[in-house]
């Protein structure tokens, strides 16, 4: 399941919707801004007159919070969203102005309302419905020594753990340590659906081979593809090699790294095909030059003005979100390039 979106009163300029999982909460964090209301169920410690601290009976309440701040929490699962009380009820244990939070919770219904919803908030919205029926890639790099293991979710790369195989083809034992560390690597990706391996010598054709010996029923999970190294940076080799685009249609890292090297190519050779920062991308979007727009999500929050105005021109638009290493070239060129269908200078 995705994102539940439950109702949106067009008249209110209110969602009400449920999230069903951990990326649902990342998507919400994106759309969620400071000045917004937020409404939900939450937790109030009434004091009578004269307790403090601790002491006072703890009540449910349901309260309507101008939002101040959200951060997401992974360990516990949640969304926390700090601001002020607007209203709540039952009034008697609510105290409008004050201080306090909103834990969303995978499987529980909130409201959120703002005065204009973005097309940038609306497509997000929609991509939480879809990015649960994208398959998660469990990808390990390996050679006889190491293993790196992570997962792709729809949010970004996560970087599981390191496994170690303590052996050498010098060690009497090598056999036997291998085996074991082979059992180790399954058992971090048993379960998955799809499973990208790759390493620098022939360690990772070893391993399909023990999963086809052992756990046949993995093995048409599972895809080989080669990299230089089995640290971390072979995972994000991997990636820009485009070997997990060829297991799935939709991958925001690869297609970030895709975007952004097709980019550095017309910036590179001074080719007048390409543009940074607003007023460049403006400017190519009022000529009808601009072919494809890549914009920041941190900007896209700030100003969607110039997505808005770029898709009403037929631009195509590819909003950067892993928080990756494309991500972050794109941040440190202030969020906002473009490339051109023709040159205007």
């Amino acid at each position: 399941m995705g994102m539940k979106i439950v109702k949106f009163d067009q008249r209110k300029s209110e969602m009400k919707l449920e999230p069903e999982n951990f990326e649902d909460l990342w998507h919400l964090m994106k759309i969620i801004n400071e000045g917004d209301v937020v409404i939900g169920r939450t937790i109030r410690r009434f004091r009578s007159e004269g307790e403090k601290g601790e002491a006072g009976e703890k009540k449910e309440v349901t309260i309507e919070l101008q939002v101040e701040r959200a951060e997401l929490h992974k360990n516990a699962n949640i969304l926390r969203v700090m601001g002020k009380i607007l209203q709540g009820t039952p009034e008697e244990y609510v105290q409008i102005g004050s201080h306090h939070t909103i834990d969303f919770e995978p499987g529980y219904p909130y409201k959120i309302r703002k005065e204009h919803w973005t097309s940038y908030e609306m497509d997000r919205l929609k991509d939480a419905q879809k990015s649960s029926k994208r398959p998660i890639v469990k990808i390990i790099v390996l050679d006889d020594k190491l293993a790196n293991v992570a997962t792709l979710r729809s949010y970004g790369m996560e970087f599981d753990f390191e496994i170690q195989s303590r052996t050498s083809k010098k060690d009497d034992a090598y056999e036997e340590k291998s085996l074991k560390y082979f059992s180790e690597i399954v058992k971090a990706v048993s379960g998955s659906k799809r499973i990208l391996m790759a390493g620098p010598g022939f360690t990772a054709e070893s391993l399909r081979t023990f999963i086809k010996n052992r756990h046949p029923e993995l093995l048409k999970a599972v895809t080989v593809e080669h990299v230089s190294t089995a640290e971390k940076s072979g995972i994000f080799e991997l990636v820009k090699s485009g070997a997990i685009r060829k297991m799935i249609k939709e991958d925001r890292i690869s297609t970030e790294f895709e975007k952004m090297e097709k980019y550095a190519a017309q910036a590179g050779r001074d080719s007048g095909l390409s543009v940074k920062g607003p007023e460049e991308v403006r400017e190519a979007i009022s000529y009808g030059a601009l072919g494809e727009l890549y914009v920041l999500d941190e900007f896209v929050r700030k100003d969607p003005s110039v997505m808005d105005e770029a898709k009403a021109k037929g631009v195509e638009v590819t909003v950067f979100t892993s928080g990756e290493e494309p991500w972050k070239s794109l941040k440190k060129m202030g969020g906002v390039v473009g490339v051109l269908r023709f040159k205007i200078k």
